[in-house]
């Protein structure tokens, strides 16, 4: 029998008063982890890995890569969450590959390239940049990318390249869901570095109720992963899909959000 009622019943008997704190109250969520790995599609070994992860983790996608579409379609009969790893203009000039978006863009093909991106991925729920460094700090072209996404209902996460990304900001005034990174895990691929970020995003779920983590399908991260994930939820967090997350928030009262600075500062200082 349900310990409310009973308890309930308890006092009729008895006559007396059932006194409200004996009735039970749901507990409160747990700390949510967002993992996602970005830059699958290249490689099939190491994609495979990564959409075999024994855990729901989020998979972004870079398109028109050889493997992409079958690892996305493998991914989502796996419970992954599936996004689009747009490729965007970085300040250090580095090559972006097929589905670039870049500066000189005007509107009409900057969301026609992002539209084909899209169309590229099976099952897509959402996107995050790749690189990015440089675009993610122009309104203008940022809104033009929000506007396909609220077309498509697809949300957005900001993988905080640059310090002064807009990103996040362009996203919620067009409505839709966004979350930002915290923490890179394998900016250093030694086992010590891996736990010492792992254990970080840890931290700062525990202290904010949620934290981003994104990683790569490097064989080191992969292993590692393969090793910590199955036991996480031993640890008193949650793992999340992004989109799952980020479904959950509309229904709940926001989080505060780190300064921007300090979710920057660790792309820069594992901490």
């Amino acid at each position: 029998m349900n310990r409310f009622i009973s308890v309930l019943l308890g006092g009729l008997i008895a006559g007396s008063h059932v006194l409200p704190a004996f009735a039970e109250q749901p507990l409160p969520p747990k700390p949510q982890l967002i993992i996602i790995l970005d830059d699958i599609g290249n490689n099939q070994t190491l994609g495979l890995r990564a959409v075999n992860l024994p855990a729901p983790v989020t998979l972004a996608f870079l398109p028109f890569t050889p493997f992409a579409a079958r690892l996305a379609e493998r991914a989502n009969q796996n419970g992954h969450g599936i996004m689009l790893h747009a490729p965007m203009a970085n300040e250090s000039g580095a090559k972006l590959g097929p589905g670039a978006l870049t500066p000189d863009m005007d509107r009409i093909h900057l969301q026609q390239t992002l539209s084909d991106s899209l169309e590229a991925i099976p099952h897509v729920q959402g996107v995050n940049n790749h690189m990015g460094s440089l675009l993610t700090q122009q309104p203008e072209a940022m809104s033009w990318v929000m506007e396909v996404l609220a077309e498509q209902d697809l949300y957005f996460v900001d993988s905080l390249t640059s310090p002064l990304s807009v990103a996040a900001e362009n996203a919620s005034e067009a409505g839709i869901p966004t979350i930002s990174r915290d923490v890179f895990l394998d900016n250093e691929r030694t086992e010590e570095s891996l736990n010492k970020q792992f254990n970080h995003a840890l931290s700062v779920a525990k202290r904010r109720g949620h934290a981003v983590l994104i990683g790569h399908p490097y064989p080191e991260t992969l292993s590692y992963l393969e090793q910590r994930l199955p036991t996480v939820e031993l640890e008193g967090v949650e793992l999340q899909r992004a989109d799952d997350y980020l479904l959950r928030q509309q229904w709940r009262t926001p989080t505060p959000e780190l300064p921007l600075v300090s979710r920057y500062q660790l792309l820069l200082e594992p901490q």
